[in-house]
């Protein structure tokens, strides 16, 4: 009888705000003891957004050899759901599935839903908006005290109730045959609004961090932020960081009540339980905010934490975009379409610009935002990064920079990266390696029908996280 497999992902949870990971005790009790029953290994996202980190998860390539464009809020699941089918065949779900599991899916992030194309290969696949609704970029003011209310009420999630609900379903459901079910919540991600008792602010300081969401957190500002024009007061990021925690406990609260339900169905001990995230987060560090425009170690380096009878975790570091093969070595599937990990020295990340260089909207939303030619060159460098753990080589377009993380932790003070320096080798080669799997010739501008009930209801999801 093969393992059942649940795979978690802690939306936008970066690994050292987890116990195994450096956090001060009390942060994240179920995920500690998790570790203590299995194993927690240092590991790397592909990718600091969401939808290239899921489709490495899932495809077992890393973001450039998929084909996925770069970020675009207007346009990004048209594009992304018309370009995945392409990768069917090696599709973690549709192989599980062919392997005999049942599949189901879940998400709170609806750029991890069947609007853009995530549902392929799952039985099943349920999208859970947030309870909140998009007052946070709501001008009028009914929509500034819809949102001063939520704050000050400090009652509701992400979704993450309503997951929990559902899983409920499935584990006291009869298990026929083994399972397959991913999780995508979304609790972590900006505003960092979590319910109480994990909001760790007072009335005040709540409505403060409320204000403060309005200004800096809407898509527009942090992509201006991380772009260079980073004006966000020391007060606002230590606010962001409380409640940054307090998400994290939300999420770990979750985590515990899901353990708990599968260990009362008899389900945990022959479970291969997986938790880990797409990517992680600045919150300030080295003036960067949110996921964007950086390869940054905050949003790289992710949780990786597994129990259950599952195959080792091959180290020192683990890349998710291997992820897929070790689970089907863990679960013995028959011919699957990758091979599975062996020792992995270097870990490579890859983020593709939202515009190419000579696009002249670039210059036109620097200008908009009252920034220079260094954001212009944000918005339409890509970068590519190959990590050891100790030095990191990161290839912003076609120039090179390296980073001795253990004297330069934050990454802002970059040293010259010879062509000729042998130790930088395996990094430099690791890094042309990935430029090599890239598909011939331009992004993928594959796109996919939407109905006006489709459209509307992605945009209000994806306006209530702040990114419309």
């Amino acid at each position: 009888m093969r393992p059942n497999v649940i795979l978690i992902v802690f939306d936008t949870a970066r690994a050292d705000a987890f116990e195994p990971y450096g956090a001060a005790s009390g942060s994240s009790p179920a995920v500690r003891q998790l570790a203590s029953r299995g194993q927690a290994i240092p590991a790397f996202s592909t990718a600091p957004w969401t939808i290239p980190s899921h489709a490495s998860m899932f495809s077992g390539l890393l973001p450039g050899a998929t084909g996925l464009p770069g970020p675009d809020p207007q346009n990004m699941a048209e594009q992304t759901r018309g370009t995945l089918p392409a990768l069917a065949d090696r599709w973690l779900p549709a192989v599980m599935s062919a392997a005999g599991y049942q599949t189901a899916g879940v998400s709170t992030n609806p750029q991890v839903s069947a609007a853009t194309g995530f549902d392929m290969g799952f039985d099943s696949f349920s999208h859970i908006d947030s309870p909140r609704c998009g007052a946070m970029t709501n001008p009028s003011a009914g929509g500034r005290l819809e949102w001063a209310m939520q704050a000050l009420r400090a009652t509701l999630d992400d979704g993450a109730a309503g997951v929990a609900d559902l899983l409920a379903k499935w584990i006291a459901a009869p298990q026929r045959r083994p399972f397959f079910w991913f999780v995508n919540l979304i609790e972590c991600h900006s505003p960092y609004m979590p319910p109480r008792p994990h909001n760790p602010l007072g009335p005040v300081a709540r409505l403060r961090a409320a204000a403060d969401a309005r200004v800096y957190l809407t898509q527009m500002r942090l992509w201006r932020a991380s772009a260079g024009g980073f004006d966000i007061p020391a007060d606002a990021i230590e606010r962001m960081r409380a409640l940054y925690g307090g998400s994290i406990r939300a999420a770990d609260n979750w985590l515990a009540r899901v353990l708990e339900d599968l260990d009362r169905h008899g389900l945990l001990e022959e479970t291969i339980v997986i938790v880990t995230a797409d990517h992680g987060e600045n919150l300030g560090e080295g003036n960067l905010i949110g996921h964007v425009f950086s390869v940054d170690d905050r949003l790289i380096r992710v949780p990786l934490v597994v129990s259950g009878p599952a195959a080792a975790l091959p180290g020192p570091r683990f890349s998710l975009v291997n992820l897929a093969g070790w689970l089907a070595a863990s679960c013995e599937l028959p011919d699957p379409p990758w091979t599975a990990p062996a020792s992995e020295e270097i870990a490579v990340a890859e983020f593709r610009a939202p515009g190419e260089p000579g696009d002249p909207r670039a210059g036109l939303v620097a200008a908009a935002w009252g920034l220079g030619d260094a954001a212009v060159e944000r918005l339409t460098t890509s970068l590519a990064c190959a990590t050891d753990g100790q030095r990191k080589l990161v290839r912003r377009g076609d120039r090179d920079e390296l980073f001795e993380l253990g004297r330069d932790p934050l990454e802002t003070a970059p040293v010259s990266a010879s062509r000729d320096d042998a130790e930088l080798a395996p990094l430099r080669a690791a890094l042309d390696q990935a430029a090599a799997q890239r598909p011939a010739g331009p992004p993928a501008r594959a796109s996919a029908a939407f109905s006006d009930e489709e459209r509307a209801r992605l945009k209000a999801s994806l306006r209530a996280l702040g990114y419309l």
